[in-house]
């Protein structure tokens, strides 16, 4: 009973019913109803149990790269279907190489010949818009559908807290296990936009979504909203609460999923584990960080803790700009020292920073894997259909104390390890990690940025 397995299957034309053991009696029932691209449930996702007291459950995605480790070009291509759907429903020509893609994104199985061709088509949009994604899990899923447009801006939500530096936004996540939301970029940005498009990777009740955009009718009224996600699990109850909130504030919204439909939960119980010690073991390491790429590209914006890179898009990203990060990576992998980019390697980004490490991987060699660290405590448990088999806990380097994991390094066999760190400001910090990474490969650690040195 202990593990995940499908326990009914049928399938129709359109409708898909899967029953999931979770754990004990803990079972999730998911009804398919609308798949357009016929995608394979298990090609998105696998069923995982959360260490929270708010939803004892998780979706773990196969494509983002945050808790499983995922192909660059599966998870860049992702994106890139969202984008052509968002082309469809302006009513322009989907992407060119749609269906290859989802092929691709279906079988699992990478093409990076296809992945370069998607990613050099730039389409243009009728309406000035600004992509917002949300951290931490869809900041590098939200950039990857930007990448597509021409003249837009990126920006994706932080946790972090800036110093001197007023957020123009900020809301509440209800669900999640870190709720709060900060958006950094200039006020202007989001006035002057005619289309605001939120991307996360999971709709499960539509009430963030709901009360993140009357929220943000009230500070910049008269946009067009459009809602992407991977999945959307809203009920019809939820679907018509959300079509009240939007029309009684007179809010053109609509929502695209690649896939969407409903679930149950049934027998649900708080979920205890044993407590995990935090990684304590460590030996220095050097950061790789060259000063003359990571300095003009270092922003002035910092936290009490922690530099940060432009090229995130945490303080806006224009599309202009979003092409000196190209070429910016290329210099940066061409400048590491003793790296051999034929050999197997794990790029490993932390947090928020998502969508550099994926570039990064994809630029650096055919042998890359991306996997990032989460805020995300998931119940492990090392039983053959269950998606996450082992974790590490440690405290998140250059920051106040707060927890991070990483999932599943026992399964993935690679000769190296590259951890891309958007800022190193306390280098001991970043030991116990790294130390424990070097148990499965050798590490290489690279920093993005050059520590800012000010004072407030």
């Amino acid at each position: 009973m202990g593990c995940l397995k499908k326990m009914l299957h049928h399938s129709t034309s359109s409708n898909i019913l899967k029953t999931y053991n979770l754990h004990g009696d803990l079972k999730l029932t998911i009804e398919v109803k609308n798949n357009p691209n016929n995608f394979s449930p298990e090609a998105l996702f696998e069923m995982g149990v959360r260490i929270n007291k708010k939803r004892s459950f998780l979706f773990v995605s196969r494509l983002l790269g945050k808790h499983l480790a995922v192909d660059p070009a599966i998870s860049l291509g992702t994106g890139s279907i969202l984008a052509s759907m968002l082309l469809e429903s302006e009513g322009e020509k989907p992407l060119p190489h749609l269906i290859e893609i989802v092929e691709m994104v279906n079988s699992g199985v990478p093409d990076r010949a296809l992945s370069a061709k998607s990613l050099a088509y730039k389409a243009k949009l009728p309406t000035k818009t600004v992509f917002i994604g949300f951290a931490e899990t869809a900041t590098g899923l939200g950039h990857a559908v930007f990448h597509h447009f021409h003249d837009a801006t990126y920006i994706h939500t932080t946790r972090e807290e800036i110093i001197n530096l007023k957020p123009s936004f900020y809301f509440e996540e209800e669900h999640s296990h870190a709720t709060s939301h900060r958006v950094y970029a200039p006020e202007e940005i989001l006035m002057e936009a005619e289309t605001i498009v939120l991307v996360d990777d999971e709709i499960t009740t539509g009430l963030t979504a709901s009360n993140l955009i009357a929220a943000l009718n009230e500070s910049f009224p008269g946009k067009q909203y459009k809602v992407l996600s991977i999945l959307d699990w809203r009920n019809d109850d939820q679907q018509i609460e959300f079509n009240h909130v939007m029309k009684a504030r007179g809010i053109s919204a609509e929502v695209i999923s690649i896939l969407s439909g409903q679930f149950s939960l049934s027998n649900e119980t708080s979920i205890e584990e044993k407590e995990l010690t935090y990684l304590n073991e460590y030996k220095e390491f050097e950061v790789f960080a060259n000063e003359a790429l990571t300095a003009p590209f270092t922003s002035t914006n910092y936290s009490a803790h922690a530099a940060y890179n432009t090229f995130t898009g945490r303080f806006g990203l224009t599309a202009d700009h979003h092409e000196e990060m190209e070429e910016w990576i290329k210099q940066l992998i061409n400048t590491l020292p003793s790296i051999d980019r034929n050999k197997s390697t794990l790029v490993i980004g932390v947090g928020e920073n998502i969508y550099i490490p994926l570039r990064f991987a994809l630029a650096f060699g055919k042998e890359t894997k991306v996997q990032t660290t989460t805020r995300s405590p998931i119940f492990a448990k090392n039983e053959k259909s269950y998606p996450i088999k082992q974790k590490c806990k440690f405290t998140l380097p250059d920051s106040n104390g707060i927890d991070q994991y990483v999932y599943n390094l026992s399964d993935v066999a690679v000769e190296q390890i590259i951890v891309i760190a958007e800022s190193v400001k306390e280098n001991t910090s970043w030991f116990p990690l790294l130390t424990h990474l070097e148990t499965f490969a050798p590490v290489t650690w690279v920093s993005l940025t050059m520590p800012y040195e000010g004072g407030e």
